[in-house]
């Protein structure tokens, strides 16, 4: 993780509320990973494609693709902003594994668990 304090403003989150850099803070400061997993599910929430009703069906069981409207750029695209906000991969094998909201907490939560340091 790169050595910034945990408090810093994160550019990347400057969009989100202000739950969501709490959130961010208490992952960077205690590796809290239900506070990783709250930013997740805001960038999820912030990437979403507009449509009526879309948000209303995100559970973890919610499809990206067909219950939210995602499609393979809007995909990529959160994937990305994930990968560099977190300083962690997700290869491609990962991505083509993720088809929920669920699978995509899960994968980030795993690849958290998985650096160097990690509590």
């Amino acid at each position: 993780m790169p050595s910034v304090p945990p408090t810093a403003p994160v550019p990347a989150l400057a969009r989100f509320p202000a739950a969501v850099h709490e959130a961010f803070h208490r992952y960077r400061a205690a590796g809290d990973p239900g506070a990783a997993e709250e930013v997740v599910i805001a960038a999820i929430v912030d990437y979403c494609p507009p449509g009526p009703g879309k948000l209303a069906a995100a559970s973890n069981s919610a499809r990206l693709l067909e219950d939210l409207g995602y499609d393979s750029v809007a995909v990529a695209e959160l994937i990305f902003f994930l990968e560099d906000l977190f300083d962690v991969s997700i290869q491609n094998e990962d991505i083509l594994a993720i088809s929920t909201i669920g699978e995509l907490r899960a994968c980030v939560t795993r690849k958290l668990a998985g650096r160097p340091g990690a509590p």
